[in-house]
Parts: structure tokens; C-alpha cells; sequence
């Protein structure tokens, strides 16, 4: 049976499936050697063994690998074809989670009645296909891969090479991707390869009008965190100190889903930022006060640099302040009008700081007794590992500010990882309108081919690896991003020249899918099997000339 015929492109998908490959695990090792197997099955790689490697992931925790595999035409000229084999986890099946990786078995014995309305109505058409990692994103891989072998059956007549990638960790800390830069660019100048593009197949759902949706874009990413220091009081005498937790709350009240701070590009826009965790710092019980409340966000990117970001988010924090102490100001007068007390004193200004700043205002007083102080203290905690990288810089940034010498009430602003550039296609360069050219030749295709209309959408929203293919404001994540980020170059870095190096135009084209991190993922076969395997070749082939 031919590799890229809709029954192959199943039986492989199911295959891939079927091997676990939950993110941040080591079974992610079990899926890359599972993939490497796969491939090392098509004859071109029993020819040419030295073309398909498992690639381990330098100092991984969990001894993770990437795959590549290249398939050398009768041109340097390479589109990279790209694809995450990891999934998200399986406890939302409930009392289906045996059958989670068993798709024809689970889409055969779900009970519809379990179904929210439009995932029933999907299972009644028996076009739809449900299980974790059918849609995100293995079919897209199982469509790479039958490409890949088509292109090797005759290799020397075939115009281009083609380059498969396959990453770990992308639903987590894009460990893989990041991985995988650097042999990217060894293997360009290695094998003398002239990369074209990035072809991703993540999958897409249809518009509400029926057109399906492709991407010549990536969203980017940044996680700001607010540590908001108080000055600490008994419970019994709220007015003698400023709780950190009302600082926070004002905090909250100005940044949550504030639509002013969507970004806005190309007649699109991302979503508002929203708070993705909030604590204070006392571990017991008692009536004091906390002494500070550490809370960080999700701020998306289309065109706004760190330093952008940065400056609005200063900005929003001096008037979160001012708030604060307008609010304990009024009801400490209105508490002297009730009770006939003396008005409590409020005596604070708004002070808002980077990360940055601090850590200069504490070595300026502590000189290289603290920079060792520091270096100490990273190290411990960075063979931490039970805490996750959030929690590594907020300990950082808590222990810099102890060192401080401004003891008043404060915000300190720094960036905590990950970090995922925004990429955009502006038409500038010969290789982005090769791939804005390719795009409108596949619209015409698809429509005169199989009836389908795209939706061109200048940025996938979903945050994905298409955002390491390239650094468009690097000189701006060097000056702002690295030193306001207090894990950077401990247990979090990107290599941000590699990044630069690579610098190439994105695309993703791939299956038709819903509901991607649910119990009612799923995947529409008919068009996955026999209309996304002509998509991509006609995507990749364009490219190519």
C-alpha cells in the first residue's frame, strides 16, 4: 500500500496514537523512538541511514529527543516540515481514559449522551473520530510522514528536499523546538541546504461561515509577574500598614481582560491578558498582613516588543498604586468620621520598579556580597525539582528585594518564562512573498480542487513552536526581556542568535479538527484523510520552485 493514501495516513496516525506521550514525561522518549521506528520502515532511510536521527535534547531533565529526517531531491532548496508529537493529559476521559488512545474503540463506545450538543451532533454523521491526539496533533505528523515517503520514492527526480521535524514538549516549555534550532542551522550549513519556509500542520476548525483556517503567522507570549510588597500590620490595627493583597487587587482590577491591551496587527487582534496565578507569600496562618502577593499573566503579542509591553505594564502598576492608597485614604477618613479617632496617616507614594532595578538599587548597597549572596541561593534552588519555573523566579525576585535598601511599599514588574516571540509575515523579504505567493496559489487550488475557502489568518493563536523559527525584535528581548527575567540562564534561556540565524516564513496548513485539550477532541476523517494530504503537498511543492 502507497504511504499517502487515506488509509495509510490512518493507519499511521493510529499507530501514534496509540504510544502515550503525555507532555513533560518520559514518555515522550517512548513517542520520538516510536516515530524514528516508523520512518526508519520507508526504504529511502534503509538507503540512507545517515539522513534520519534521533536527536537527544542537550540536558534534558527527561532525556527527551527530536527527529529529523531529510529527504535530499535534485535541489538544496528545503521546506521544513514541522510537527509536535506530544499530548496533553488524560483524566478529563473520566471513566474513558483506558480508551483514550484507542480511537475506534472510544468513538465506538462513548455514550453520545455524555456529549455537549455539537460534539453528539459530529459523533451522529460517523465522519469524526474521537481521541487524545487525533487532532493535536498526530494526524498532522501521520500527514508529514506519508509526504516525506511519497517525496523519497523517487528522490533524485523530486524538486527540493524535504526536511521532517518532530518535537517534544511543545504543550509545555517548547523544550524540543528550542532543542532543535541548533541542529537546524548546523544541518543548513552541513548539508548546504537553502531552507524555503516552515510548514506546520497543527490542526484548525472551520470559520462559522465554512472556511478553513491557515496561518502564515505565530503569536507571541509574554508572562509578566507583579510582586507587590506591602508594609506588614496586625489585623487589630489595618490602618498601620498598606496590605499587599489591595495592591494586588487594584492590580487585577486594571490588567484582567483589559481589551486596551490586546495588541492589535494586520485587522487582527490578539486576546487581553488574564491572571493565570495569584498567591501571597506566608505559609502559616497568623494576623499579621502578608508582606507581599505575587500574581503573573497571560499578555499575548502580535507586533508589541518586551520593552512595549514593559512600558504599558509600568504604567498600569503606578496607577494600580495610586488606586490603592486613593482607596485606604478615603476609608481612613471615613473610619476618623465614625469613630472620632485621629485620621490614620497614609504616608506612602507609588513606587513601581523592574526587576532590573531592584537588583541594582540591592547590589549598589550590598556590592559583590550580595552578587555571591545571589549566586548561592539561584543554585539551590535551581536543583530544586519540585517547583516549576514560575516559582524559581519568584524566589529570586523575593530574595533580591530583601536585599534591597528601599524598604517602602513597592511593585516590582519581571518576566517569567516561557517566553514565544510573536512572528510576522510583512511581505519584506523574497522569502515571505514566496510564501505569500504559494498561499494565494493554494487558495485557488483548494477552492477549484475541492470546494474549500480558506480563512488566511496572519497569526495562529494558539500558542505553538512557529514562534521559534525566527526572532523578529531580538535586539529588544536582549535589552529588556533577558535581564528582567531572574531564571534567565539558570534553568530558562533561548538561543536567541540561533533564533535569529534561522529566521524563516511560517505556514501551517493541516487536519480539520474541534476541540483540542478536551474529552471531545476529535477529527473529521474526510477531510483529514483525503483532502489536508493534498493541501500540504500542494503548499510544500509551491514553495519548492
Amino acid at each position: 500500500m502507497s504511504w499517502n493514501t487515506p488509509e495509510k495516513i490512518k493507519e499511521i496516525m493510529l499507530r501514534m496514537v496509540a504510544c502515550s506521550s503525555i507532555s513533560g514525561t518520559t514518555e515522550e522518549v517512548t513517542m520520538a523512538k516510536e516515530i524514528h521506528t516508523i520512518l526508519s520502515e520507508i526504504p529511502y532511510f534503509r538507503q540512507h541511514p545517515e539522513y534520519l536521527r534521533l536527536n537527544p535534547i542537550p540536558g534534558d531533565a527527561q532525556g527527551r529527543y527530536f527527529v529529523t529526517a531529510l529527504v535530499r531531491g535534485n535541489s538544496p532548496k528545503t521546506v521544513i516540515m514541522l510537527n509536535h508529537h506530544d499530548v496533553v493529559g488524560l483524566s478529563d476521559y473520566g471513566s474513558y481514559q483506558e480508551m483514550a488512545l484507542t480511537p475506534l474503540e472510544l468513538t465506538q463506545k462513548i455514550d453520545p449522551n455524555i456529549l455537549p450538543p455539537e460534539a453528539r451532533q459530529d459523533w451522529e454523521t460517523g465522519e469524526w473520530l474521537f481521541g487524545r491526539g487525533v487532532m493535536d496533533m498526530k494526524c498532522g505528523g501521520a500527514l508529514q510522514i506519508a509526504l516525506l515517503e511519497e517525496a523519497s520514492e523517487n528522490a533524485a527526480e523530486f524538486d527540493g528536499s524535504l526536511l521532517f521535524l518532530s518535537v517534544p514538549d511543545e504543550e509545555n516549555n517548547s523544550a524540543g523546538m528550542l532543542g532543535a534550532v541548533p541542529q537546524l542551522n548546523r544541518m543548513r550549513e552541513e548539508l548546504g541546504l537553502d531552507y524555503a519556509a516552515v510548514v506546520n500542520s497543527e490542526p484548525a476548525d472551520m470559520t462559522p461561515d465554512g472556511k478553513f483556517n491557515v496561518f502564515i503567522g505565530a503569536i507571541g507570549k509574554v508572562l509578566p509577574m507583579f510582586y507587590c510588597v506591602g508594609k506588614e500590620t496586625h489585623a487589630g490595627g489595618s490602618f498601620g500598614g498598606i496590605n499587599s493583597n489591595l495592591l494586588y487587587a487594584e492590580v487585577q482590577s486594571l490588567l484582567e481582560v483589559n481589551a486596551e491591551l490586546a495588541d492589535m496587527a494586520d485587522g487582527e487582534a490578539s486576546a487581553p491578558p488574564t491572571n493565570l496565578k495569584t498567591k501571597d507569600v506566608k505559609e502559616l496562618y497568623n494576623v499579621s498582613t502578608p508582606a507581599a502577593t505575587v500574581a503573573y499573566y497571560n499578555v499575548f503579542s502580535l507586533t508589541r516588543s518586551p520593552k512595549e509591553i514593559m512600558d504599558k505594564l509600568i504604567d498600569l502598576a503606578k496607577q494600580a498604586f495610586a488606586n490603592a492608597l486613593t482607596k485606604q485614604k478615603r476609608e481612613a477618613k471615613r473610619y476618623s468620621e465614625i469613630t472620632g479617632l485621629p485620621e490614620p496617616a497614609v504616608p506612602w507614594e507609588p513606587k513601581v520598579f523592574t526587576y532590573r532595578e531592584v537588583y541594582e538599587m540591592a547590589l549598589a548597597a550590598h556590592g559583590d556580597k550580595f552578587r555571591a549572596h545571589m549566586a548561592e541561593y539561584t543554585e539551590k534552588w535551581k536543583q530544586r525539582k519540585d517547583i516549576d519555573e514560575r516559582e524559581f523566579a519568584l524566589q529570586i525576585v523575593a530574595e533580591v528585594h530583601r536585599f534591597c535598601p528601599d524598604r517602602d511599599p513597592k511593585i516590582i514588574i519581571s518576566y517569567a518564562p516561557p517566553y514565544y516571540p510573536h512572528f510576522r509575515n510583512k511581505g519584506e523579504t523574497e522569502k515571505e512573498k514566496q510564501l505569500l505567493k504559494m498561499v494565494g496559489n493554494l487558495e485557488k487550488f483548494a477552492a477549484e480542487s475541492f470546494g474549500v475557502h480558506f480563512q488566511v489568518n496572519r497569526f495562529h493563536k494558539g500558542i505553538s513552536d512557529l514562534s521559534y523559527c525566527g526572532l523578529q525584535n531580538a535586539d529588544d528581548v536582549i535589552a529588556m526581556l533577558r535581564p528582567n527575567m531572574p531564571t534567565w540562564g539558570h534553568r530558562y534561556s533561548l538561543p536567541l542568535e540561533e533564533l535569529r540565524r534561522l529566521n524563516l516564513p511560517v505556514f501551517n496548513v493541516g487536519s480539520f479538527g474541534r476541540d483540542a485539550h478536551k474529552f471531545t477532541e476529535r477529527l473529521n476523517m474526510p477531510f483529514s484523510f483525503n483532502i489536508s494530504p493534498h493541501l500540504l503537498k500542494f503548499a510544500v511543492t509551491e514553495l519548492l520552485k
